[in-house]
């Protein structure tokens, strides 16, 4: 090889019929242009790309085959059982395991308790003519496709994450990534290993883990039992045209809200006296007062509308709920991060996470307004970077050209009354601004100069922002307007969050920081701009979910059904409308046959 240089030298270069006797011998020596340098120069060598492994091709194409097209993650299931297999030298991965007699009626079941209905899993007894091959003993690989086919269903749904929620993948996604091939591959892998064979348990083992989907599983199999239990409990008519009921006062509808409370298990009273209620006694209002407090509405005992759309829910509303709920779930990892600030839309709460999952802090907020499509906060997930002591509003066109410039037109003062200053940019650190005049708001109305906020007692941010930093421009931040938080519809902000209790949310941020709660009260009201990298990383989930597994604290949790404030149930019913179980009974307690059939590695 060393004299292959010589045959493209300088004087082959310069003599065309030299260079084409040069090409030729080349081409028969089996010398590529790569490999070939001149003199003085380091030889660069391009490998070719490795020919793909027959026994991969062979099992990859075999998976294919057999699997229904229906299955979005089709490819990646095909992936995970060629990397398997390939990862053990194409041996069985089963061994001896025992299956039950008709597997796939077992698995069938077992993927039931996980949202979907019966008769879904495949069978591998069908599977297995279809996979017969050279490499891999087509039955273990038939209960391998037939039992990852499952695990994929419960692991990554039935459809793909941005069917559901469109931007959750979008922006940084913190948080554990548990979907990669390779990490499938481990929990494949780790579902070989239990022993004896346990259907449920291998399910659970690929199964997503968060806390959040185990709650929903956990109370799953009760919601869906309770629909066969279910007797009826007596509607309750919405007080908003019904009128409210107050402690002390007659109520007509008070055996009603009676009668789900003790449904709910907060009302300890014989049916006979919940029915002979006439008015709302100590007993019912401190049953309610204690529904309200775990489910974040104001603990006044009194029965008004929000009371009324949490309480007044049947077996039927639950599990339908419920069920979307757990589907939602799938997208979350399974490790949210060691301190982690999630916000539910529907709840209208955001909640403070730390130590694996302990829940530390709850607090009220006002999300993006569900009448406008473009003022609906986004559903997504990113990294808090930075807090700003008293922070600049910087106006969005549209803000400053449909709501503030019509006011400053019409009040020539409302601008330096409300600290709006004209600023050529956003830069925080441009302290220069541009006079009022006729011309300069005309400029602004063509996006050509801008409006901004001063810090003060009337910026519409507040004290204090929370920035996580998003294409969507979406933050958290104080502001002046607090009574919307005593709001049950806590929809109203243009797309941003707004907190409740900002200064504890600030101490809560910087904590490990050293800083106290004085400490952010003082920076806040010094109306300065300060702006203060979060050093730690703190991942923020904004979510969407109707039934919310609710923190009430003392390690309690209550699943709290709240608004659809985008309605977005009826959209996302309709995309796994194939796979949510919506007319299947619970199936009845069976006796699971013992009979078993073996598996192992000469078979």
């Amino acid at each position: 090889m060393t004299c292959f240089p010589l045959l493209l030298s300088k004087d082959a270069l310069s003599n065309p019929a030299l260079f084409a006797i040069s090409f030729v011998l080349m081409y028969h020596l089996g010398v590529t242009a790569q490999e070939v340098s001149t003199p003085g120069e380091q030889p660069s060598v391009i490998p070719a790309a490795a020919a793909p492994d027959p026994n991969e091709t062979t099992i990859r194409q075999l998976v294919l085959s057999v699997v229904p097209d229906d299955r979005y993650f089709k490819e990646d299931l095909s992936a995970v059982v060629v990397k398997a297999y390939a990862d053990r030298g194409f041996r069985p991965l089963w061994g001896d395991a025992l299956f039950p007699e008709s597997f796939h009626l077992v698995l069938s079941k077992e993927l039931s308790t996980h949202g979907f209905p019966s008769l879904l899993s495949l069978d591998p007894a069908a599977l297995a003519p279809s996979l017969k091959n050279s490499v891999i003993d087509p039955q273990d690989l038939a209960y391998t496709v037939a039992i990852l086919d499952s695990g994929m269903f419960t692991r990554l749904g039935a459809v793909a994450p941005q069917d559901i929620w469109s931007d959750w993948l979008r922006e940084d996604t913190p948080g554990s990534m548990d979907n990669t091939v390779e990490e499938i591959v481990k929990d494949l892998v780790l579902a070989t290993s239990i022993k004896p064979f346990d259907t449920g348990k291998v399910l659970d083992q690929l199964a997503p883990k968060n806390w959040i989907y185990r709650e929903f599983r956990e109370a799953y199999p009760a919601s869906r039992e309770a629909i066969l239990k279910y007797s009826g409990l007596p509607a309750i008519p919405d007080p908003a045209t019904a009128g409210v009921g107050r402690p002390g006062e007659a109520y007509p509808y008070a055996p009603a809200i009676g009668a789900h409370l003790a449904d709910r298990g907060y009302l300890k009273l014989p049916p006979e006296q919940i029915s002979a209620l006439s008015q709302m006694t100590p007993e019912l209002v401190a049953a309610l007062v204690a529904f309200q407090t775990d489910y974040g509405l104001d603990p006044d005992g009194i029965f008004g509308s929000g009371s009324w759309r949490y309480l007044n829910t049947n077996a039927v509303d639950q599990y339908r709920s419920l069920t979307i709920n757990l589907h939602r779930a799938r997208l979350l990892p399974n490790d949210f991060g060691d301190r982690y600030l999630l916000a539910n839309l529907p709840c209208a709460e955001l909640y403070m996470f730390e130590d694996n999952d302990f829940h530390a802090n709850t607090m009220r907020i006002v999300h993006g307004k569900a009448s406008k499509d473009s003022h609906r906060t986004p559903v997504f997930r990113d990294v808090m970077k930075e807090m700003v002591f008293g922070p600049y509003w910087n106006v969005p066109k549209s803000i400053a050209v449909k709501e503030v410039l019509p006011k400053a037109q019409a009040d020539w003062g409302f601008l330096s009354r409300n600290r709006y200053e004209i600023v050529s940019d956003f830069n925080p650190y441009n302290t220069n601004s541009h006079r009022l005049s006729p011309d300069n708001l005309e400029l602004v109305k063509q996006g050509r100069l801008f409006l901004r906020q001063k810090p003060g007692p009337t910026n519409a941010l507040g004290h204090v922002k929370f920035l996580f930093p998003n294409s969507f421009n979406v933050y958290m931040h104080d502001t002046p307007s607090k009574s919307f938080f005593a709001r049950s519809a806590r929809d109203h902000s243009h797309g941003c969050i707004r907190v409740s209790k900002p200064e504890e949310l600030g101490a809560w941020v910087l904590k490990n920081e050293g800083w106290t709660e004085a400490q952010v009260k003082e920076a806040m009201f010094a109306d300065v701009r300060k702006s203060l990298p979060i050093k730690e990383e703190i991942n923020v989930y904004i979510t969407y979910f109707t039934t919310f597994p609710r923190p009430v604290g003392g390690g309690r949790i209550v699943l709290a059904p709240s608004r659809d404030v985008y309605e977005m149930d009826p959209i996302h019913a309709q995309k796994l409308n194939a796979v949510i179980p919506w007319r299947e009974a619970p199936p009845r307690a069976t006796p699971v046959t013992t009979t078993a059939t073996s598996l192992s590695d000469g078979q």
